[in-house]
């Protein structure tokens, strides 16, 4: 996984509104000290943790892409916080679905022809 994909994870699962909640139960979620220390590097950046602010509170779209943008800059000079970032959105994840289509005819004009198989890997 990489820094743009763990910043935007991440603040998607923020944005989520349910976060608060996965914070808080152990095991579930974020760390509990994700938060805290996604402050702690953002340090005296108003904006960026305005930005976390917005997002927690599902305010804006924008709120959620200049958060984005901040994990992803902050992660870009701070190895440490990055592996962390990565760590949280892996951790996060849900497990990827793949599809296989297969089609008697031309896909795209074959609707009724298709055959959709749905394959579940967990990250385990």
């Amino acid at each position: 996984m990489d820094i743009d994909t763990a910043a935007q994870a991440i603040s998607l699962l923020l944005a989520s509104g349910a976060s608060k909640g996965l914070i808080e139960e152990a095991g579930k979620g974020l760390a509990a000290g994700a938060i805290e220390r996604i402050r702690k590097v953002f340090g005296s950046d108003r904006r960026a943790i305005d930005a976390l602010e917005q997002t927690q509170r599902g305010d804006t779209s924008i709120a959620l892409t200049e958060l984005v943008a901040a994990l992803r800059w902050y992660a870009q000079r701070d190895s440490e916080f990055a592996m962390e970032l990565m760590r949280w959105a892996y951790e996060n994840a849900s497990p990827a679905v793949h599809q296989e289509v297969v089609a008697g005819r031309d896909a795209y004009t074959a609707g009724r022809d298709q055959t959709i198989i749905r394959h579940q890997h967990s990250s385990d």
